[in-house]
Formats: C-alpha cells, sequence, structure tokens
C-alpha cells in the first residue's frame, strides 16, 4: 500500500545520463526561482497521465493510465482509470481511497505518515519541493535542452522505499511533466504527463469525500 501513496508523489521518464552536467549554485538558484515564480501563478491544474512500472525481478512492465486533478491549496485527484479502477483523493486534512471493492477514509492530522505523504505531494505539485530541505537533497542538471532535479531522499519512511527521485521539467520550466522514482528494490516508476490545463475551473465535486 505505501507504494501506491508514494507513486502518486510526485506528481508527479528514465534518467537521462549521457552528457548530463550539474549545474552550478547560482545556475540552479536561477532556475528554482523561475520554476517557483511560475509555480506561484498555478492556482489548478488537470492532466492525463501514463504509468510504467520496471520490475527488475520479473524482468517486465506493469503499464496503467489515468487522470489527475489538483487545486490550491490542498486538493488533488489522482485516479487510475486503466487497466484497474482506483482513485485517491485528498481534500484538506481527509484522504479517500476508493476501489471497485472498498473505501477506506483517513484523518491525515491523526497518522504521521499521511501527513508527510500530503505534505510532499503538495510541495510537488507547487514547485516548493525545490526548496523545502525538510525532505529532500535538491539537485539540478542539464541533458541536452532538458533539465531536471534528482530529488534524494532525508526522511527515514521514504528513504526506506526510494533511493531518488526525478522530476522532468518541459522547456520552457513552466512544469514538471515526467517523473521517475527508483526503488531500492531496483524497481523503478516512470509517469508521464499530457494534455496538461492550467488555471482552468474544477468542479468542487471531483475532490468530493463521499
Amino acid at each position: 500500500m505505501k507504494h501506491i501513496f508514494f507513486t502518486i508523489l510526485a506528481v508527479i521518464i528514465s534518467t537521462i545520463s549521457y552528457g548530463q552536467t550539474k549545474l552550478s549554485a547560482q545556475e540552479q538558484k536561477e532556475i528554482i526561482a523561475k520554476i517557483n515564480k511560475t509555480a506561484s501563478t498555478m492556482q489548478s491544474m488537470q492532466c492525463d497521465f501514463s504509468q510504467v512500472k520496471n520490475l527488475s525481478m520479473m524482468k517486465s512492465k506493469m503499464q496503467s493510465k489515468g487522470v489527475m486533478y489538483f487545486c490550491k491549496p490542498n486538493k488533488l485527484r489522482w485516479q487510475y482509470t486503466s487497466p484497474y479502477d482506483y482513485t485517491f483523493i485528498l481534500n484538506g486534512d481527509k484522504v479517500v481511497m476508493k476501489s471497485s471493492k472498498s473505501t477506506n477514509k483517513i484523518d491525515v492530522n491523526k497518522n504521521k505518515m499521511f501527513r508527510q505523504i500530503t505534505d510532499i505531494m503538495m510541495n510537488c505539485m507547487t514547485g516548493e519541493s525545490l526548496t523545502s530541505p525538510a525532505y529532500f537533497k535538491v539537485e539540478l542538471f542539464k541533458s541536452g535542452d532538458i533539465v531536471y532535479a534528482q530529488l534524494t531522499p532525508i526522511k527515514k519512511e521514504i528513504k526506506q522505499i526510494y533511493t531518488a527521485i526525478f522530476l522532468y521539467f518541459n522547456k520552457e520550466l513552466s512544469m514538471v511533466n515526467k517523473v521517475e522514482m527508483r526503488e531500492k528494490t531496483g524497481d523503478n516508476t516512470t509517469i508521464t504527463m499530457t494534455n496538461i490545463t492550467k488555471n482552468g475551473k474544477i468542479d468542487d465535486k471531483v475532490f468530493s469525500n463521499n
């Protein structure tokens, strides 16, 4: 179950190591400032996503698709639509997880792990994950015209599952459009976001806890 929660983090591609260059401290500062400035103007976002999980032991891939909705300050709906139906909804301090067989409701204020998970989710969506030292060590790299951030976990709960999370930005550095999560087991998950719409109207019913 923890893997599902952390997968939804972050929002958010396989790492490109050939020709990669670590940006200088000044370059990182300037790029993070640009990303945060753009992120501060985003009040809502919705998109489609495709997810590929590579299983190292089985040498196979698990593919799924879905939709995501986000509204500031703390509303998120992450819904898998294929090949199974599973929905994660965060609305304030309440989390609802729905499948075809069950519905679970959780008060994040009464669960330390969920509090951390929801904090990280919101930080990733707003861009604050790049300037928050509480959860990750952040380093920025460039490969060709691609800029990406490597987030190395600091918190024990995250380090137990992931060795690193990579956030890939579009050319305008206005948002993350690809995420890769590398697990301690050798597995990795890649999420690619498409049909992204910013600041469109989203019906509040999308985030209903019922």
